[in-house]
């Protein structure tokens, strides 16, 4: 069998095809294994030097910079002003490696089984999480759903020949929102094990999709999830999901903007 290995060449060669015995495959089946293996990883030679923290959107938005910013491992939810709160990059750090690199190391883990590089987002994790653990991500190797030819429809309707649509209906829960909620998770995975009791549990307001994804990670990673629901206006698909899960499900008799009110309090 064939598997790729990735040097640390900056510009260089990025990836060098690699022979595998029958053993070390069988050996990757066994998931503690796997976990070791990733914790074993020799990482790239300028990784300590990613970062990414919070900063204010409205820094990002007006491009100024106003000096606020708070560490990824900080709990907080608004900017000093109220607004929301952006993650910024250290696109300097990141510059070192070349594009050339960099796509050559995402196409190399994309797909795979070696933790946590098979998911569609933690294939590119030092742009995404890039000071988490691997042993702290929480993932279910999401992402990587097809593309669907949707041939018939973009002829009768947007007169194109070759339209693609992604399909993420086919995702763990049904949704994209497994996409981000393996982000936060792992987040909350990992502030958890480095300040034990400082979250004790992750709540979301909801109106379906995001109490599906919520509750399914945080099944995965044994953390605590807690639903507030709008009563009356959630499907009984959506709402099987997080009840199946094991989160806490409150019906709260008011709307969506309600139930975010509690959440903020």
């Amino acid at each position: 069998m064939k598997s790729l290995s990735v040097n640390k060449g900056i510009n260089g060669p990025a990836i060098r095809p690699m022979s595998r015995k029958l053993s070390s495959v069988a050996k990757a089946t066994s998931s503690n294994d796997i976990r070791k293996e990733a914790k074993n990883r020799v990482p790239l030679e300028h990784a300590k030097s990613f970062k990414a923290e919070f900063v204010p959107f409205a820094d990002v938005k007006s491009n100024e910079v106003s000096g606020e910013r708070y560490s990824l491992d900080q709990v907080i939810y608004r900017s000093k002003d109220g607004g929301l709160l952006d993650v910024q990059h250290d696109m300097k750090a990141l510059a070192q490696y070349s594009p050339e690199y960099w796509k050559n190391l995402f196409d190399s883990r994309v797909g795979s089984t070696s933790w946590p590089y098979g998911s569609g987002i933690w294939s590119k994790k030092e742009w995404i999480l890039p000071e988490i653990s691997d042993d702290d991500i929480v993932s279910m190797f999401e992402g990587n759903s097809n593309l669907f030819w949707a041939e018939r429809f973009g002829k009768e309707n947007l007169n194109m020949s070759d339209l693609w649509v992604k399909q993420c209906g086919n995702s763990h829960t049904g949704s994209f929102k497994d996409l981000g909620m393996t982000v936060l998770v792992s987040q909350v995975n990992r502030i958890r094990k480095q300040k034990p009791g400082s979250v004790t549990a992750v709540g979301c307001a909801s109106t379906g999709d995001t109490s599906a994804a919520l509750s399914a990670y945080c099944a995965a990673a044994g953390i605590p999830s807690i639903v507030f629901l709008p009563a009356d206006k959630i499907s009984l698909a959506q709402l099987v999901q997080p009840i199946a899960n094991g989160a806490l499900v409150l019906s709260i008799d008011t709307d969506f903007d309600g139930c975010m009110r509690l959440i903020r309090q």
